[in-house]
């Protein structure tokens, strides 16, 4: 409970912060994870180099921020407080009617800053998310632009939602070595004794074992939400209005549903194993699970150590092949794609799209496209992908200024970015919901790093909500849009089906 929220003279507590270091030789994340029921966990591996340096546990929640039904709550426990009326939180003045990120910058300001005196060294290179960590569902565009979504949902979920840890645990690999990090924010009432806590996460994570893996048989049925008949019929009619020259390109999406009783957790960790990705995620909402191994990025934001400026990067992925069944079949798909006149035409107008993104923000000239048309090869499929990059200047624009920007990629709505929007939502048949948002994360001074939420499952009361789109120009070929929709959803329906697919 916040002091703010009592509506008394009572301050609360202070913003406080306990690190401690230690060997990260005998234990892994997921051993972590399963262990401590850990709600959130964070990772990166890369196909050909392997894991990424840090992967990231919040192994207890403080309290959530969330969306719910156009209000604003505050979750602690299975309490929520409404935070729409509130003019301010804690010492944080709040604009004139709210919204989401307003609220999320207020509680990003209660938490405690990291410094030298905190601890013995530096550690503005570790990635620790004191700003929150979650996502925002492809409705949030909603608060980016006067556009009302109004198909019904496919699942029951918070529109964006977004942890604030109390417990951290955060490992990097390169030196075998793990932070464990407890936090109380600002105003909080608590009498919690850090030290304590901190002893005793320490005492926890020294007692995990390795878990005794139960091999048994889990039942597992798919159910295509769409017939290929309609996913075709989408397609015929986007061609159709490409045409007329209401729009350049448009990405539609296709559901599948699989009924399993398999642990979502298991269904992560057989997913990394698999499809390693960029970014990899497990998150346990309690009422529903995410798990995820997204290559996009939508918008990483690193400030400068002065905070004046900040670097802007964006990686639009546009152009699919499947893998080959060898090397040589390997290799005539990469030439195929790099040499595809409608894949790369479709990936030069969502990389001018990105660099114009970029731009709204960025200082002039500061915008440039770091690698161009470069392929990115995943366990089932390869991509083109090129990254953009600009630099902003913090005195114009706040850090949040560029997830508005860029959000929700052009490589899952289309160009003209709004049009297309509003023509996938008179299409597709449900909310796309946490599909096509962003997922990641929050630092304390408002640095974020988010991936496009796709190659994503939602379970929720026994069943695996899948979803995946394909870019359609006007040279597109239905047939083999689908296909695309049906290889970028492969690698998870692996991880939750196995052989049974």
């Amino acid at each position: 409970m916040f002091a703010f929220l009592q509506q008394s003279n009572n301050q609360g507590a202070k913003a406080q912060i306990k690190i401690q270091k230690i060997s990260a030789s005998k234990i892994t994340p997921l051993m972590v994870c399963e262990s401590l029921k850990a709600p959130v966990l964070l990772e990166s591996a890369f196909l050909t180099t392997g894991k990424g340096r840090f992967s990231l546990l919040i192994t207890q929640e403080a309290f959530r921020v969330i969306k719910e039904d156009s209000k604003y709550l505050l979750q602690k426990d299975s309490n929520k407080y409404l935070l729409n009326s509130l003019e301010k939180i804690s010492s944080f003045i709040l604009p004139k009617n709210p919204k989401f990120l307003d609220f999320l910058e207020a509680f990003m300001a209660l938490a405690p800053q990291v410094s030298e005196t905190i601890f013995s060294e530096d550690l503005s290179f570790l990635p620790l998310p004191l700003g929150g960590v979650g996502y925002f569902g492809y409705e949030f565009f909603s608060e980016i632009e006067e556009m009302q979504f109004h198909n019904p949902p496919l699942y029951q979920a918070s529109e964006n939602a977004f942890i604030f840890g109390r417990e951290f645990v955060i490992f990097d690999h390169f030196y075998e070595m793990l932070y464990a990090v407890n936090v109380v924010y600002e105003n909080e009432v608590c009498n919690l004794d850090l030290e304590k806590c901190n002893k005793d996460l320490l005492d926890k994570l020294a007692s995990i074992e390795i878990p005794k893996k139960e091999n048994r048989a889990y039942k597992t049925a798919i159910n295509p939400k769409n017939k290929e008949s309609y996913y075709i019929q989408m397609v015929e009619l986007l061609k159709n209005e490409i045409y007329v020259g209401n729009l350049l390109q448009c990405v539609p999406s296709q559901s599948l549903e699989i009924t399993s009783d398999l642990p979502p957790l298991q269904a992560y960790e057989n997913l990394r194993a698999s499809n390693p990705s960029p970014y990899m995620y497990y998150f346990d909402f309690g009422e529903y699970q995410i798990i995820g191994s997204s290559p996009e990025v939508l918008i990483k934001v690193q400030s400068d150590s002065e905070e004046n400026f900040a670097l802007l990067t964006t990686r639009p992925i546009a152009g699919t092949r499947p893998r080959g069944k060898n090397a040589l079949e390997d290799s005539k798909l990469e030439g195929e794609l790099k040499d595809n006149i409608k894949e790369n035409a479709e990936h030069l107008m969502l990389l001018d799209l990105g660099r114009n993104d970029i731009g709204k923000v960025a200082l002039p000239n500061s915008v440039c496209v770091t690698q161009e048309r470069i392929i990115e090869k995943y366990a089932r499929v390869m991509h083109l992908v090129s990254e953009v990059q600009g630099k902003m200047d913090l005195k114009l624009h706040k850090k949040t200024d560029a997830l508005f920007a860029t959000f929700p990629a052009g490589t899952v709505s289309g160009a003209p970015k709004i049009q297309a929007i509003k023509t996938i939502e008179s299409l597709e048949s449900h909310k796309r919901g946490i599909y096509a948002g962003a997922i990641g994360y929050f630092s304390k001074n408002g640095d974020m790093d988010f991936a496009i939420t796709i190659r994503t499952a939602i379970y929720q009361k026994g069943v695996y909500y899948l979803q995946a789109g394909a870019g359609v120009v006007y040279d597109s070929i239905p047939s083999e849009e689908y296909k695309e929709t049906q290889n970028k959803m492969l690698s998870l329906v692996e991880a939750i089906m196995g052989n049974k697919q």
